[in-house]
């Protein structure tokens, strides 16, 4: 297997926890993602008392992959603000548990849902920032969301499992 390498900057990831924790882990989600929110959903809260344990160092990236079913998500993923790692969290999260809602939108009815459910507006560097992870994405030969990269192995879907089994 090639060695994956991805930017983990603050330009285009959300990074929580210490970069020297035993574990580092890159996902590689998508907001409006069906399969994305039903892994996230079960495993966030062991997969932040991780983060808050120093035993993982995490990076979210958030894909725009080119697929009719995430065109609002790839639209919400456009919200992120990376300079603000907190809210952005805030906002990752409240979006994962209402995904319902943003997926039933015509996509020209998201933004304002968007402005209006979660109080956030597009990141001004979004276009950017989708550029460089398609980039990454392309790179490192990923063609599915979610996409979890723990420790340079590679999990997706059939191979995605509990948060707890990997680490």
């Amino acid at each position: 297997m090639t060695e994956l390498s991805f930017d983990v900057s603050n330009k285009t990831s959300i990074n929580l926890g210490e970069p020297t924790a035993p574990h580092e882990m890159t996902a590689i989600l998508n907001l409006g993602c069906v399969d994305t929110q039903e892994w996230w959903l079960p495993n966030a809260d062991d997969l932040f008392a991780a983060v808050d344990a120093g035993k993982l160092s995490l990076h979210l990236k958030f894909w725009n992959k080119i697929k009719e079913p995430l065109r609002n998500g790839n639209t919400a993923n456009g919200y992120i603000d990376y300079q603000h790692p907190q809210a952005a969290l805030a906002y990752i999260k409240a979006v994962f548990q209402a995904q319902a809602d943003l997926r039933e939108l015509p996509n020209d009815a998201v933004p304002a849902y968007l402005a209006k459910t979660y109080a956030v507006k597009p990141y001004a560097d979004a276009d950017k920032v989708a550029a460089s992870v398609a980039k990454e994405v392309s790179a490192n030969c990923v063609t599915s969301i979610p996409t979890l990269i723990l420790d340079d192995k590679r999990y997706f879907d059939d191979q995605l499992v509990s948060l707890k089994t990997l680490i």
